[in-house]
């Protein structure tokens, strides 16, 4: 399996955003078997009524959202359970030998963030995106959500001890635009789409070639900003993230153009899978 990095969690996270939180679950698909294992495991935590109605759904909770990433090699595999990195989140940051208070916070991608009355009684992990946003499994009213960091009161910070640090300290002015998130870093620029992806599909996952100069979009639809015009013949990823508008499929992509890392939609139709 490839090494795990800070910014690899981060795409994983990224693209979770919009799928269901069911807890002590790390990235499963959800069926009637999963829920009734973990209903009897977790009974406090499954008596909401829409279970039935997230079958075939990615799922985990806060922490998962992080195991999914070490278990699996690639964002289309089934994660393999690995009982050496089997933590809660609290378990996560005392394994970590980089952390501490938040007013320390390096605000580095891919680093995570905790809530807790303490180090030994916390609560809640999130990822955060080096964008001046959170990615978190926020709990089962809300699933997997993008939120600005300004707007929560997180206490501690850590490197997860699992992945290796390829990020750089994000710069202090944070710039966001009407037409997406625009992040400087010292390395590099990274846009990102505001809209969330809706689906997944295993099959769709891979390499694509643009088979007429290209609109990455800010969302599903012509009606969206457009991020980037790519030339014919760019290639761009696809790690099965979808969102459908009028019967045609608009893929959620990633590229890198002209030194800048954009992460949006596509719509298949100009799309040849390689």
């Amino acid at each position: 399996m490839a090494a795990k990095t800070n910014t690899g969690l981060v795409a994983y996270a990224k693209a979770q955003v919009g799928f269901p939180y069911w807890y002590g679950t790390y990235g499963q698909t959800a069926s009637e078997s999963l829920y009734t294992s973990k209903k009897k495991q977790y009974p406090s935590y499954y008596t909401a009524s829409d279970f039935s109605s997230q079958y075939g759904k990615r799922v985990h909770d806060c922490v998962g959202l992080i195991k999914w990433y070490l278990w699996s090699s690639s964002a289309t595999t089934v994660p393999s359970y690995n009982s050496a990195q089997d933590v809660s989140a609290s378990g996560m940051y005392a394994k970590a030998s980089s952390k501490g208070k938040i007013a320390g916070f390096p605000k580095k991608t891919g680093q995570l963030v905790f809530k807790g009355t303490s180090t030994s009684k916390i609560t809640h992990v999130g990822v955060y995106g080096g964008d001046g946003y959170i990615y978190e499994a926020k709990g089962h009213q809300y699933g997997v959500v993008k939120t600005k960091y300004s707007a929560s009161d997180w206490q501690y910070w850590a490197q997860c001890p699992y992945c290796t640090d390829d990020s750089a300290s994000t710069s202090t002015s944070n710039t966001s635009t009407t037409a997406a998130t625009t992040t400087t870093t010292s390395t590099a620029t990274e846009k990102t789409a505001d809209d969330t992806v809706k689906s997944y599909l295993k099959s769709l996952a891979g390499t694509y070639k643009a088979t007429a100069d290209l609109n990455l979009r800010n969302g599903a639809g012509t009606g969206k900003k457009i991020l980037v015009t790519l030339p014919s013949g760019t290639k761009v990823k696809n790690y099965g993230y979808y969102t459908s508008v009028s019967g045609t499929k608009w893929l959620y992509v990633q590229v890198t153009y002209k030194k800048v890392k954009y992460t949006g939609f596509c719509s298949s139709k100009y799309l040849k899978k390689q």
